[in-house]
């Protein structure tokens, strides 16, 4: 309660403001108060105004002004103050002094736990952007590997379909040339059959035997490259068609291979 003691010394205006302060203290406005006394103090300057303005601030809540109230108060000369208001400043002043160490030590707890928070959230980013970067090297280092192995494969499968269709040539014209040299073989043969004279029989025997070494060398060499081919061609997904090699016999003697598809 504001104590309005001693106000009848004072002029009118200073007392008329003092009554509205206590009214407002009364109904709880204690900031109001606090301000209406202030303009009190400023028309005359008495400390019982700083002790009612320390008062009203401390019960608005405001630590550090009514301590410098109570202060001010407590400052004044003996003459100016009353033993019971002092003791009573002095009381309040310890009182709000630990209230302010205790909001001071909250404020530097709470600022501690947010710095503790904010580095806890700096050291997250920067491990999550570690990681992210990390991944990226890791993703892009796979497809590098990737994309070495399918240019390797695909250089591999080239190399062996070229070899591939070469062998494969190779065996067509082996053994077209085995075919043809068979069925001249054939020919021959029917001619020495039908031949009258001995030297006649004689070369047509020879040319048959030239005829047929020469189809079957170049069968085997069709065969060879046929078969070398059939392994060399690229195995799984190919281009259209496959290597074949389909034997038939021929008269006269050995046999005719026909194939060659790729």
């Amino acid at each position: 309660m504001l104590l309005l003691t001693s106000f009848a010394s004072l002029g009118a205006s200073p007392k008329a403001m003092a009554k509205e302060a206590d009214r407002l203290y009364k109904d709880g406005r204690y900031r109001e108060a606090a301000d209406t006394l202030r303009a009190a103090y400023q028309a005359e300057p008495n400390p019982l105004f700083l002790y009612n303005i320390a008062r009203a601030l401390d019960q608005a809540g405001e630590v550090s002004p009514a301590l410098d109230a109570y202060r001010q108060y407590v400052s004044q000369s003996s003459e100016d103050t009353q033993p019971e208001l002092v003791k009573k400043a002095n009381l309040a002043m310890d009182r709000l002094r630990t209230m302010a160490a205790k909001a001071e030590a909250d404020r530097q707890v709470q600022d501690q736990e947010k710095k503790r928070l904010e580095d806890e959230r700096k050291k997250a980013d920067a491990q999550a952007a570690d990681e992210r970067r990390a991944a990226l090297e890791q993703r892009q280092a796979y497809e590098a590997k990737e994309k070495a192995a399918r240019e390797s494969q695909a250089a591999k499968v080239n190399s062996q379909l070229i070899g591939s269709l070469v062998l494969g040539g190779v065996a067509v014209v082996g053994l077209g040339t085995a075919l043809g040299f068979g069925l001249a073989a054939n020919g021959t043969k029917g001619a020495f059959q039908r031949a009258t004279t001995l030297a006649d029989k004689q070369g047509l025997e020879a040319a048959t035997k030239t005829q047929a070494l020469v189809a079957d060398l170049s069968l085997l060499v069709g065969i060879g490259a046929g078969v070398a081919a059939a392994i060399l061609f690229p195995k799984g997904p190919a281009p259209s068609g496959q290597v074949k090699v389909v034997l038939t016999p021929i008269g006269g003697g050995g046999l005719a291979a026909i194939g060659g598809t790729f």
